[in-house]
């Protein structure tokens, strides 16, 4: 079901983004591919009961939707830093499928220049709850970030050629059948030297920890299984691709850099863009 368009400004909004705990710090912070992240190094020296002990100070919606997507702060960052990898500047044009509360977006947001972030995603009220922070309202009503509330990956109705398209934990979960719904809709709205980056989990596993299906087949599951997962040969992926004319490159390098920080998730990283 398709639905509406929002240009979200601050009579819309009435969530929160703090995922920090720490509701003075930046919404961004300098982070390198090479590195873990300073706060993800501090993190590690708070003793999980004082974790505890402060989550129960954040707001029930706020722990709702940072549960539902699975992702924080610290995981938006790492796909920024990938989407740069793939040639991301501030005037590049960038559609997040899946955004979710906005972990990605908010750095995206902050870094583009204005009107440059399109997000998607048919859970609107998480980023609902991403916007209850002032600063987040601020961010999304100054840079004029949209956002489409469409369960189809078709961003395509706004009329606007991307540069990236960045995808994570979607396929992961997909449909089989959606894989080639989501490949056809997000590449008819990227440039010619547009390129997709997207997660997903292939059925060989991988040397992070994913382990695979028992068969390294494809799940083909007819239903999309969040929370539960899905898997694809990457034969599969690129024959797929092949049919919409695209190419298809897997990444592992990607998710050794993802998981040195994040180890729980080894997503593999595809990046899909036109044949020449």
């Amino acid at each position: 079901m398709r639905q509406k368009v929002s240009q979200i400004g601050n009579s819309d909004l009435n969530a929160e983004l703090d995922c920090s705990l720490h509701a003075g710090t930046p919404l961004t912070e300098a982070h390198s591919m090479n590195a873990t992240p300073v706060r993800d190094r501090l993190r590690r020296l708070v003793p999980s009961k004082i974790k505890r002990f402060l989550r129960q100070f954040l707001p029930q919606g706020l722990i709702h939707a940072k549960d539902y997507v699975g992702t924080d702060r610290t995981s938006g960052q790492l796909q920024f830093e990938l989407l740069k990898r793939e040639g991301l500047g501030p005037g590049s044009k960038v559609l997040e499928i899946g955004c979710g509360c906005l972990h990605a977006g908010i750095p995206l947001i902050q870094y583009l220049e204005k009107g440059n972030y399109v997000g998607v995603d048919p859970n609107e009220w998480l980023r609902q709850e991403a916007m209850r922070d002032r600063r987040v309202r601020q961010l999304v009503t100054d840079k004029q970030a949209r956002f489409l509330s469409v369960d189809d990956f078709d961003a395509s109705e706004l009329g606007i050629k991307f540069d990236l398209v960045l995808s994570h934990s979607v396929l992961s979960h997909c449909a089989h059948g959606q894989l080639e719904q989501f490949l056809r809709n997000a590449s008819k709205v990227i440039t010619p030297g547009g390129r997709i980056l997207a997660s997903i989990r292939l059925a060989q596993g991988n040397a992070c920890g994913s382990s695979g299906t028992p068969d390294q087949e494809d799940s083909m599951h007819e239903k999309w299984q969040y929370p539960d997962v899905s898997w694809f040969r990457l034969s599969t992926i690129t024959k797929t691709a092949d049919t919409l004319g695209l190419m298809v490159v897997h990444i592992p390098k990607y998710t050794e850099f993802y998981t040195r920080t994040r180890p729980h998730e080894f997503h593999d990283w595809v990046v899909f863009f036109w044949k020449r």
